[in-house]
């Protein structure tokens, strides 16, 4: 894995115990619809280079977008954690605040904690990792996790 954003990009700032709530909340099987890579025309090979295999959406060549788009999007926002509630956005269609568009939160869980674009969280690929790096939170992952699927966007 890669690194393609810049620092201009932006993130979700949480302690360590809040992101391992994150991480557990986001894992739950049916909570994300998917994590979508928008690439823009010219920049394909540098995402192909940092995501070998990675499934991602071209952006036209009239496109006026010059930078990598991250979005996850959401099926469920409900007891959504205060640090997701504030980078909630509406996305395309009629749904209603179900998008998270943090490019560089994004980029860190798909890089160091087993999220994939486009497709479904494995959550004990990512509990084994939050047990890995963060064994004195696993408790606050699986309290993340645990919260029920409601508020369908």
């Amino acid at each position: 894995m890669g690194y393609v954003l810049t620092e201009k990009a932006m993130d979700i700032f949480t302690s360590e115990q809040g992101l391992c709530y994150i991480l557990g909340y986001l894992a739950r099987p049916g909570r994300i619809k998917y994590i979508e890579a928008q690439v823009p025309y010219g920049k394909e090979q540098k995402f192909m280079n940092a995501y070998p295999g990675a499934y991602y959406d071209n952006m036209k060549i009239t496109s006026d977008k010059q930078s990598f788009q991250f979005r996850i999007i959401l099926n469920y926002n409900g007891e959504c954690p205060r640090e997701l509630e504030e980078a909630l956005t509406s996305g395309g269609g009629a749904f209603y605040k179900n998008c998270i568009s943090r490019g560089r939160f994004i980029e860190r869980i798909i890089n160091e904690y087993g999220f994939e674009f486009f497709n479904a969280p494995n959550p004990s690929v990512i509990r084994s990792i939050v047990q890995r790096r963060h064994p004195d939170y696993l408790i606050d992952f699986d309290e993340g996790y645990n919260i029920p699927l409601s508020g369908r966007c």
